[in-house]
């Protein structure tokens, strides 16, 4: 085969063939991912109790409010209870900084390692679990070097290992504490693959429900949907990130706007749109919500806006260093 025409060849099957078959797995693999929670049956959580305190600081996103704190596009919450005292997920450190994004802020806003008595990530993608290298390993870290966790719970959406340590894999809804639980990982085929994703359930004495959000992979109506069928609570308020990166995102590879165009709808072809954002806010704001806090490490400055506004007094915008109270004789307390 003359040359010219094999190099013809070869790029009609890199531009057009592999890619289609590619699209043609993933229509497929989104389909068998749909059917599996469709068939799933969650079990409800019986006996889950509350706490009347609960106080959430942002350790790593996208905004902080000081130049002195570290921003990323990555996540990572203190979250206290009552009685608990635990850290939910561990950022991103992509340029394997040391100290890392998070144990920078850690030191800044003093808090320490020692006082977290529960580790809880949401999925396995490198902006949650500390960077890519430990999410290719199925493990985790707060840096470059894995610390010691002995004495610690951790509880992760798929198998993960840690030195020293057995962390507890959830798939299926799970209380962690008084009034503390998982609501089981809800899976979703992404055009770069499947993905698992849990979200922490906090019962507030006298509210009602807290989620805390990772990611949003899960969609927004299916992680509602997930919340009624485990839980008898109403939902009271959502905090975190919901992954709406509507027009453009914080990660940009080669010049393609990857949260958008790999990460949120139904591929490349069929992305998110502002007709879907517009009725998610619909559906969260029919639950009437006393607390709305959305994070900038997958959403637009754009949607933060438009969340704004329609959550009113009930909004709270995630920056590292801002803390955000939910108390049972309380509305929305920030400082």
């Amino acid at each position: 085969m003359p040359l010219a025409r094999l190099s013809i060849l070869v790029l009609f099957l890199l531009l057009v063939v592999v890619p289609a078959a590619y699209l043609s797995g993933h229509v497929r693999d989104r389909a068998l991912v749909n059917d599996e929670y469709r068939s799933h049956q969650p079990t409800p959580i019986q006996n889950f109790g509350s706490t009347k305190t609960l106080s959430i600081l942002p350790l790593i996103n996208w905004h902080t409010n000081n130049d002195s704190l570290s921003g990323e596009q990555g996540v990572a919450y203190l979250i206290k209870t009552d009685a608990n005292t635990l850290l939910f997920d561990l950022g991103h450190n992509r340029d394997e900084a040391s100290p890392s994004p998070l144990e920078h802020n850690m030191n800044k806003l003093q808090v320490s390692l020692s006082d977290v008595d529960t580790i809880f990530l949401s999925h396995n993608h490198f902006d949650h679990v500390g960077g890519k290298k430990w999410m290719q390993a199925n493990s985790f870290s707060f840096g470059n070097k894995q610390v010691d966790l002995d004495g610690k719970r951790v509880f992760t959406p798929v198998a993960m290992t840690y030195p020293g340590i057995d962390p507890q894999h959830t798939p299926e809804p799970t209380k962690i504490a008084e009034g503390i639980a998982s609501t089981g990982t809800i899976p979703r085929q992404l055009f770069i693959g499947r993905i698992d994703e849990q979200a922490l359930v906090i019962n507030v004495e006298g509210k009602g429900l807290v989620l805390i959000v990772g990611c949003g992979h899960q969609t927004v109506s299916k992680l509602i949907e997930r919340t009624n069928a485990v839980f008898d609570q109403p939902i009271y308020g959502i905090i975190g990130d919901l992954h709406f990166p509507i027009p453009s995102g914080r990660l940009d590879i080669a010049g393609i706007n990857a949260q958008k165009v790999f990460a949120s709808g139904e591929s490349p072809f069929r992305p998110l749109t502002q007709e879907q954002i517009d009725k998610d806010q619909a559906l969260l704001k029919s639950l009437n919500l006393g607390v709305m806090a959305l994070g900038g490490h997958d959403s637009s400055d754009e949607v933060i806006s438009q969340f704004d506004q329609h959550f009113g007094e009930n909004y709270q915008h995630v920056r590292v260093g801002d803390w955000i109270h939910v108390n049972s004789d309380t509305r929305l307390v920030a400082n």
